[in-house]
């Protein structure tokens, strides 16, 4: 690590141990497929902490310190979500377009993939100076029971205090979400 990293991740808003194993050690392990790894490991991350809506998510989100998570547009089969924030705004500071967002990417697309039950994928669509965009599209043709067994259990987000006594209510009773088939072999 050069003094510059060092200087640069020790006054991070992420913290030196969180920088360093996300900008320094996975790349140095991954290599060249390190985009698409931290897509997959995005992806098992959701697989850990799934949640049953998109305020949940955003929540989430920012817990997980990847940074501010906002629903930019929606339709049918498309979500533009933004990411930003001062760790999103730091990382982009290094490099703008080397600095990967492919975990974060994974991360949404699986997450989107509990909620709308249709197979869903993710891409970075544009970096910018303060913030990145993903667009995550699902296929409403297929879904997700053909692909394999796999149960989510939501986790029950801990909201700040305001938001947290108006949703109280509003998610009483959602734990258990049935999510796929078992692939026949």
């Amino acid at each position: 690590m050069s003094q510059k990293t060092y200087d640069r991740l020790i006054h991070s808003h992420r913290g030196l141990i969180a920088g360093t194993m996300r900008d320094v050690i996975l790349p140095a392990i991954l290599g060249k497929e390190t985009d698409g790894i931290l897509y997959w490991i995005g992806k098992d991350l959701a697989r850990e902490y799934p949640v049953a809506s998109l305020e949940d998510l955003i929540v989430l989100t920012e817990q997980l310190g990847m940074g501010k998570l906002e629903l930019r547009q929606k339709n049918s089969i498309q979500h533009v979500w933004r990411l930003s924030g001062p760790i999103v705004e730091e990382r982009l500071a290094v490099d703008k377009e080397e600095t990967s967002f492919s975990l974060e990417a994974g991360f949404l697309a699986q997450e989107l993939e509990f909620q709308l039950s249709a197979v869903t994928e993710a891409e970075v669509i544009e970096h910018k100076r303060g913030y990145v965009e993903i667009l995550a599209q699902n296929d409403p043709q297929s879904d997700t029971e053909s692909e394999r067994t796999e149960l989510a259990e939501f986790i029950e987000i801990e909201k700040p205090a305001a938001k947290q006594a108006s949703e109280a209510d509003s998610h009483k009773g959602r734990h258990f979400r049935r999510k796929k088939q078992a692939t026949q072999k």
